[in-house]
């Protein structure tokens, strides 16, 4: 089944999972009847021995028939890596058909098994130039937030003042299942190519006194399997061991849905933007480049969809303050139930991280600017308040703050009257 399976080209595979999906799921007919049988039994009879036996053929009845073909591909040598490629096709044709719910429901399934049948299974490993080359070209394969260019950006990455570490499956040894990058620096980042196209890194890596973690990356048929927590709290131990000096450890993180947010945000709010997100003197600024505009948000959504504008030097300088407010705002107040709407944040503050820095023009690339107007983040692992931050977090969102950041400060007063 997994022979012929690889062998199969990319329709063919589709057509496989649909067939998988639609065919080989609970039976309807079985289902209703043991719920009915089971219904039935708890009115009509006390036999507890019988409603627990009902119970459990119900439970059956209800489990989809290709979990069986789950269960026997794991124990198959490499059996755990092909079902975790599997998945990914899963996920490309979900993105694809989304109301396919019948597949969606198939790929819930397998990450709940992919989840259980890891604890246990992992190795953490640090990823130098020396390792062997298939894991290092993983590397470039899986990165999905700084896309790697050459072999030459790889050893860059992996070179002085800079570490990646993984976790392995056993069964998988030479294939990360997730990894980050760490760069040693003496001071916490603002700007993302600093430390990708630094050329003259650190000398002696003792003198770092900040961990930055700049990059979380796992493989696609894991999406949804919550991996990173535990290695950034691994990688904090190892490091504290091998380097005492480091006494900071942060992130450089994106806001990939800061823009979708804003261009939606400013649709509705164009003529009567709301009060105190943004300060009038930056959008009085703003607004005295865009004379037709008669709201700070007009102009700023001028501005947006106008070509340019990050070369011209004013008109950089009055969208910086308005942008960093509303960043600020978009990771402090706006929410999905209780939690930040932001998933990079909501990953960062469930972890026990704190809300550290908001950097203009943290990520100057085409992406950077496609998906948050360059925006980045830092946030901030204080050691010693992580479970106080994560518990506090998880009960009722509340977000921690490190540092001094007049705009995460003015969010957060503006988050304190809402």
């Amino acid at each position: 089944c997994c022979t012929l399976y690889e062998s199969l080209d990319n329709v063919r595979r589709t057509k496989f999972l649909h067939t998988l999906a639609h065919e080989f799921c609970a039976p309807k007919g079985k289902a209703r009847e043991a719920a009915t049988a089971y219904v039935d039994a708890t009115k009509q009879s006390e036999d507890y021995a019988q409603t627990a036996h009902l119970a459990r053929v119900l439970r059956d009845s209800l489990t989809p028939q290709y979990t069986e073909l789950f269960d026997q591909i794991n124990r198959l040598p490499n059996g755990f890596a092909f079902l975790v490629h599997m998945r990914a096709d899963m996920l490309s044709h979900i993105r694809l058909v989304r109301d396919d719910t019948a597949c969606r429901a198939m790929s819930d399934a397998l990450m709940k098994k992919l989840e259980t049948w890891i604890i246990g299974t992992l190795d953490l490993m640090r990823i130098t130039w020396n390792s062997p080359a298939c894991t290092i070209e993983k590397l470039g394969q899986y990165e999905s937030v700084h896309a790697v260019k050459s072999w030459l950006d790889v050893k860059r990455r992996l070179g002085s003042s800079r570490r990646c570490f993984g976790f392995f499956h056993r069964s998988v040894p030479m294939e990360p299942l997730v990894f980050v990058w760490v760069a040693l620096t003496d001071s916490i980042s603002s700007n993302v190519q600093s430390i990708l196209r630094d050329r003259e890194p650190m000398e002696n890596e003792h003198d770092a006194k900040c961990a930055i973690f700049y990059s979380i990356n796992s493989q696609p048929g894991l999406s949804g399997v919550d991996l990173g927590n535990f290695l950034i709290k691994r990688v904090v131990r190892v490091l504290r061991a091998d380097l005492p000096n480091i006494s900071t450890f942060c992130t450089l993180s994106p806001l990939p849905k800061f823009r979708s947010w804003l261009e939606q945000w400013l649709t509705e709010g164009l003529t009567n933007p709301p009060a105190n997100i943004v300060s009038t003197q930056a959008a009085k600024q703003l607004m005295d480049l865009v004379p037709e505009a008669t709201t700070w948000t007009m102009a700023l959504k001028h501005i947006m969809d106008s070509r340019g504008w990050t070369s011209d030097q004013p008109t950089l300088s009055a969208m910086e303050p308005v942008v960093l407010a509303l960043g600020a705002h978009y990771l402090v107040n706006v929410k999905r139930s209780n939690c930040a709407f932001d998933p990079v944040a909501n990953f960062h503050l469930r972890n026990g991280a704190c809300l550290h820095r908001v950097n203009w023009r943290g990520n100057s690339s085409y992406n950077g600017l496609r998906q948050s107007l360059e925006l980045m983040c830092n946030y901030n692992y204080v050691l010693d308040r992580i479970e106080h931050n994560n518990e506090r977090y998880v009960r009722d969102g509340t977000i921690a703050v490190s540092g001094d950041d007049p705009y995460i400060a003015r969010a957060m007063a503006l988050n304190a009257k809402l």
